[in-house]
């Protein structure tokens, strides 16, 4: 992500669909964000970040039998601008 203008709705939409389908295809992830416009990067981090949020959540699920819940501070990266 770059200006982050977008990033709200990229979050809420894959919200939407982790909570319906935890294991979605990338076929499934891009067709739920097709209603995000980002003009700053590609949509290939983003579709791989949301693969990478449902694999966490599946292995904690299946550790401890419960959706991990985090702060969205806990995996911000300081950037200088």
């Amino acid at each position: 992500l770059q200006c982050g203008f977008c990033t709200p709705g990229f979050i809420v939409s894959a919200k939407a669909l982790l909570d319906q389908n935890p294991e979605p295809t990338e076929q499934e992830i891009r067709r739920w964000l097709a209603g995000n416009l980002c003009r700053c990067t590609g949509y290939d981090k983003i579709v791989r970040a949301v693969q990478g949020a449902a694999e966490e959540m599946r292995e904690h699920l299946a550790q401890t039998g419960e959706i991990p819940a985090r702060s969205g501070a806990d995996r911000v990266e300081e950037v200088g601008v």
